[in-house]
């Protein structure tokens, strides 16, 4: 389990960073600058402090959930689209969690200690904390949303030196190698996903019936026939058919040694038809 969750390191912290965002506020500084271009727009004529009950509301919904309805609520009329999106955050002009930040700090170095067996400094909680300081706090210079594992990298190793210098290169540059790797096979297994290519096409009565077979298994209850008399004329149509015909058999044996095969027989017709299912042509 430890070794799979470090694998889906490199993606899973690019989430838990990114996700700050969604539920972070304006800063004082960006709540001001909103106020002062909603009154330019005519679109707020009360005052600052009515206006960050309203703008606390509105970053106070889940971020799935705000639509720009919910902003035209109380404004005095509704915001064009270029003035909403700049109630879209960024790590320079929102305020974060600072709790939910030691959150990830911690898991990242609870993950990292127990998988490599290690106190190193290098995945010390103070660490990972400076690193998501960095990134969450970010210099002109770097970016401020949108973060990938390569820029929690690149700051990882500007805090590693800014604390220790060269003494724990060697230590840090073997961890970033391995997780760097993981990044670049996950992101391979993406490329493919993206550009998959459905294996088959099926007619509407061929879905039917394979989701008919599907659920029939997964319920115990009686299979479907194949609806047309002369029967599937596809391979992997007509294998799944024939593995029906056996799951028949040994679901009304009284013979040990097919009885045995009955769970496996079943676990391979439902394989069948998920994997027609997801790759047929849509």
């Amino acid at each position: 389990m430890i070794k799979e969750l470090l694998h889906s390191f490199p993606r899973l912290l690019e989430q838990k960073i990114n996700a700050l965002l969604d539920e972070a506020e304006p800063s004082p500084a960006k709540a001001f600058q909103l106020y002062k271009a909603c009154q330019r727009e005519s679109l707020w004529m009360d005052s600052f402090e009515k206006f960050s009950e309203h703008l606390n509301h509105f970053f106070g919904l889940p971020k799935s959930e705000r639509r720009k309805s919910d902003l035209d609520q109380f404004l005095d009329r509704p915001a064009h689209a270029a003035l909403y999106e700049d109630f879209q955050l960024n790590f320079r002009n929102a305020l974060v969690d600072s709790r939910a930040v030691l959150d990830i700090a911690s898991w990242a170095h609870h993950l990292m200690r127990v998988s490599y067996k290690s106190d190193s400094a290098v995945i010390s909680s103070e660490v990972l904390l400076k690193t998501l300081h960095y990134i969450t706090n970010p210099p002109l210079f770097e970016k401020s949303q949108d973060i990938k594992f390569e820029d929690f990298c690149s700051a990882w190793k500007k805090i590693v030196f800014k604390l220790f210098g060269k003494k724990y290169d060697s230590e840090l540059h073997r961890i970033l190698n391995e997780l760097q790797w993981f990044n670049t096979q996950i992101k391979t297994e993406e490329a493919i996903q993206e550009r998959f290519i459905p294996g088959i096409y099926l007619t509407q009565t061929e879905i039917d019936w394979t989701t008919a077979v599907q659920q029939a298994v997964i319920e115990n209850a009686p299979i479907p026939k194949f609806p047309l008399s002369r029967g599937p004329q596809k391979q992997r149509l007509i294998d799944l058919e024939r593995t029906i015909s056996l799951y028949k058999v040994v679901q009304t044996t009284k013979l040990p040694e097919l009885i045995k095969h009955r769970d496996n027989i079943r676990a391979t017709i439902l394989d069948r038809c998920q994997s027609l299912l997801r790759e047929r042509a849509r």
